[in-house]
């Protein structure tokens, strides 16, 4: 496995931190923000490979965060990660792969389910796949 420089996301602070510990473990090299504000200096400030960013978080939603490395920093590999809220984890995740994320994290998730995903999210263009089984689009009714 390649090392990576990855920025992760998340308002809760013990997802961050258990995310940061799983991918140092693996011999990444890992920065841990519970603020999105804080990750937009931190993208300027510093060189990163990849940011997983929580799609559900109170200052500004993963979407934003996502068009804001796409328009400031192509070349970062998105990986979304959500574990639901009003609506399921797959539908925010379903919405991160079609805004171009790389990989897909659905909460909670084990450590070769994180891996994996970071290794897809260099591996793929954004929105060509994920690491979960993903619903496609909702069934269109036939008219009666």
């Amino acid at each position: 496995m390649t090392k990576r420089k990855i920025l992760v996301i998340d308002d809760e602070e013990d997802i961050c931190e258990m995310t940061k510990i799983l991918l140092e473990k693996a011999g990444h090299d890992v920065t841990c923000t519970t603020d999105s504000r804080v990750a937009a200096r931190l993208l300027k400030e510093q060189k990163f490979e990849a940011v997983i960013t929580d799609m559900l978080m109170p200052d500004k939603d993963g979407l934003e965060v996502m068009a804001d490395v796409r328009r400031h920093h192509p070349e970062i590999r998105i990986i979304a990660a959500s574990g639901g809220g009003r609506v399921s984890s797959e539908s925010y995740l379903h919405i991160a792969r079609k805004s171009g994320a790389h990989a897909l994290l659905p909460k909670p998730f084990t450590l070769p389910e994180l891996l994996s995903c970071v290794e897809t999210a260099f591996s793929t263009q954004p929105g060509s796949t994920t690491t979960a089984p993903m619903p496609g689009p909702l069934p269109v009714p036939k008219p009666a």
